[in-house]
């Protein structure tokens, strides 16, 4: 055999053991990016999250306080090192949630996300050591665009990092979770307690709480750093029925629960605060509440559905950025039977199913 046969071999044995190993090595990731497609022509991406986001030793080492935090985590962790820009910002939010009974005895969770329109992603993860669940992102936070989108292999990497940035979602056991802006000072508490940013809870919360109950223990074990140095509170609900609204005051946890058997949020606090703030969503907490009043909330999926259509907002103003705010998506979370009910950019005429299981 010639001198620079050898050599030739040599050189592809190498770089098939170098590509076994990081294939090895990446297995989850690329699985991940593999899995992501854009369902028709819809701006809806659908992920099947295979890679392993390590939440337990994130939170086990301290938590982010920060989106920098986080991102810098994902990077080390979950990218290996790798020298990749995962670009984010969260803008504001409007939004609006809330929970009804079934007329079959079950209960639904409603969720407008108002926003810029841009495309978004459907992600299904399957933690080891926790619940599996399925939540919604918003592609922009991640630097997606009309000219950049995760439609080449090439570009999906960011779309590794929408594990920790879910809006709203449901998990296995029927706990569903979704936030909303106020225009309040930005929450940061101080206790100590291991540090977390509006989207790193709920994904602890849907990866590990069942109910209610166990959602406001682990909230309580943290401290809340708000998005974007913000302020939002968040509408949990389960299984059972029980639902209530979490929002922090002068960095101070209040929980909001039912009232006659009825609960919803827009963007403003649902008790008193000792400060002025700006308070925004009335028309549209009014539209859920006289819904929710008349029909003594009790609403098929599709009635929820209708509901959500009331409440949307179809192009606001444009911001001191000149941006334009209308309803992103649409979701019915169904939590008797773990589902997502989902349409984009306002059209009801077509509902896209997403069950947990």
């Amino acid at each position: 055999m010639k001198k620079g046969t050898k050599i030739a071999i040599a050189v592809i044995s190498v770089l098939l053991v170098v590509i076994v190993a990081a294939l090895a090595v990446f297995q989850g990731e690329l699985r991940t990016m593999l899995s992501v497609k854009e369902l028709d022509d819809t701006g809806i991406y659908e992920i099947n999250y295979a890679a392993d986001y390590k939440l337990d030793e994130l939170l086990a080492s301290g938590g982010a306080a920060t989106e920098e935090e986080l991102v810098q985590y994902i990077l080390k962790v979950m990218l290996k090192g790798l020298p990749i820009d995962v670009p984010y910002e969260i803008p504001n939010l409007a939004c609006s949630t809330f929970i009804a009974e079934t007329p079959e005895g079950g209960y639904i969770f409603g969720r407008n996300l108002d926003n810029q329109t841009t495309d978004l992603a459907v992600i299904k993860t399957e933690p080891k050591d926790g619940y599996k669940s399925v939540s919604v992102v918003n592609l922009s936070f991640l630097g997606y665009n009309e000219s950049f989108t995760p439609d080449k292999i090439l570009d999906r990497i960011n779309t590794l990092a929408t594990a920790y940035f879910p809006l709203d979602g449901v998990n296995e056991k029927g706990l569903a979770v979704g936030v909303l802006q106020l225009q309040a000072p930005a929450t940061a508490q101080d206790n100590g307690k291991t540090d977390v940013g509006t989207t790193l809870a709920i994904r602890a919360l849907l990866d590990n709480c069942a109910t209610v109950d166990e959602a406001v223990e682990m909230l309580r074990s943290f401290d809340m750093h708000a998005a974007a140095k913000g302020c939002y509170h968040l509408q949990i609900a389960d299984a059972t029925g029980n639902s209530i609204v979490v929002s922090y005051v002068n960095n101070e946890m209040v929980i909001t629960e039912k009232e006659n058997g009825i609960l919803a949020a827009t963007n403003f606090y649902l008790h008193d605060v000792p400060f002025e703030y700006e308070k925004q969503g009335l028309d549209r907490y009014e539209i859920l509440i006289n819904t929710l009043t008349e029909k003594n909330a009790v609403l098929s999926a599709e009635e929820g559905m209708g509901l959500l259509h009331d409440a949307r907002i179809v192009g606001t103003d444009p911001d001191e950025k000149g941006r334009v705010y209308s309803t992103q998506w649409s979701a019915i979370y169904d939590l008797s039977n773990p589902t997502l009910n989902l349409c984009a950019d306002m059209d009801y005429e077509n509902v896209h199913t997403y069950p947990v299981n």
